[in-house]
């Protein structure tokens, strides 16, 4: 018996032998890359002989339109939202907008979308042939719209992130000294029946804005040929805290109180013990996989990410854990076996503390962001 014994704890500090090396050869891996990808970073940054001017464009906020330009009065009433790919950064729109302006021209030609995406596929449709006259002297047409438009989404809070669908209203043809957009506050809105699946609208927001692209466009010596005004309408919407509940958090929770079982079981069930971790790291594998396919490859960390990471270091300490247990533990002292039992209590009390902490500290990095 004392034989098979310490040839189990040969083979189990082999074991161990092993996976420090495998560490060691993939930490090895991970610096090589790390120092390849410096490299080719500092390659690419080689400025050329010659190159042309990097123009930016930027939209500034402004509340007064410039003295003697035209004004504009834009509204926007909200009908449908649908086909919202957070995948390719689009949403489809269908929204009536009006347009009220005193003058002799028509700013409904040179209506444009500065967010459209397939113009060929926009339906732009003006309501009325001729603009009605109001009571107040001022012209009023109305216009249809149906589209795709572009929206680059900040995934930084998924599966808890909050969202802007913005329409971009802009004069082609005059600059913002001669035609300016006011929006309409009172009448814009939105209809009841506008659902967005699985997100919660809380409400549309307007704001003018002076669009200046940074380039005169080839038009020299013509001052102000780039800047032109901008409406900006958006619908805030928040994802729904249910698709994060009950799709991708309690699967996550009942994978970990998987592992965290393992170490009630007592310290002399090695076999049971290792394959509860073992199983849970593989099935959080196939969970993490599923809940990052709905949106794209993100540069940085998102909310969804660092809550796995953190499950993963849960479930690396538990295997870790119960194979010193195996090296160290007498199986034929009784007071070794409780000795063991009793770290392997505090550790699970541990680990879901540690859990529940980071956890809310990355709610509350929500909620206070």
């Amino acid at each position: 018996m004392l034989l098979r014994f310490e040839k189990q704890i040969i083979m189990t500090k082999e074991l161990l032998q092993t996976i420090r090396t495998v560490f060691m050869i993939l930490l090895l891996i991970i610096i090589c890359g790390v120092n390849i990808a410096s490299a080719q970073k500092s390659h690419s940054r080689v400025i050329p002989t010659s190159i042309i001017k990097n123009t930016q464009g930027t939209l500034i906020a402004t509340d007064k339109p410039v003295e003697g330009a035209k004004l504009v009065t834009v509204g926007m009433y909200g009908i449908n939202i649908y086909n919202m790919d957070v995948r390719s950064n689009t949403y489809h729109m269908t929204a009536y907008l009006w347009l009220r302006w005193k003058g002799d021209f028509d700013p409904v030609e040179s209506l444009d979308f500065v967010n459209g995406v397939e113009d060929w596929g926009l339906v732009k449709k003006v309501i009325m042939k001729e603009p009605e006259i109001l009571s107040n002297g001022e012209k009023y047409q109305v216009i249809r719209i149906d589209g795709v438009f572009f929206q680059p989404f900040d995934l930084k809070y998924y599966p808890l992130d909050k969202q802007e669908l913005s329409l971009y209203v802009e004069n082609s043809s005059d600059t913002y000294d001669k035609i300016f957009y006011v929006p309409d506050t009172i009448s814009s809105g939105y209809d009841v029946g506008l659902i967005v699946p699985g997100w919660k609208v809380n409400g549309l927001t307007s704001k003018s804005y002076i669009h200046d692209y940074g380039t005169d466009f080839g038009e020299t010596g013509v001052t102000k040929a780039s800047k032109y005004s901008v409406l900006k309408f958006a619908f805030h919407v928040d994802r729904e805290v249910n698709v994060f509940l009950l799709k991708l958090f309690i699967p996550l929770l009942i994978v970990l109180m998987t592992n965290w079982f393992s170490l009630i079981l007592k310290p002399t069930y090695i076999e049971v013990r290792t394959t509860m971790p073992a199983t849970a790291l593989l099935t959080l594998v196939f969970l993490q996989k599923s809940a990052m396919d709905a949106i794209p490859e993100c540069p940085s960390l998102v909310l969804m990410d660092k809550i796995y990471l953190l499950a993963y270091l849960c479930i690396v300490v538990t295997l870790l854990q119960i194979i010193w247990v195996n090296v160290y533990m007498d199986r034929e002292s009784p007071e070794s076996i409780q000795k063991m039992i009793k770290i392997d209590r505090v550790s699970f009390k541990v680990q879901i503390l540690l859990f529940v902490v980071v956890f809310v500290g990355l709610m509350l990095q929500i909620i206070y962001s």
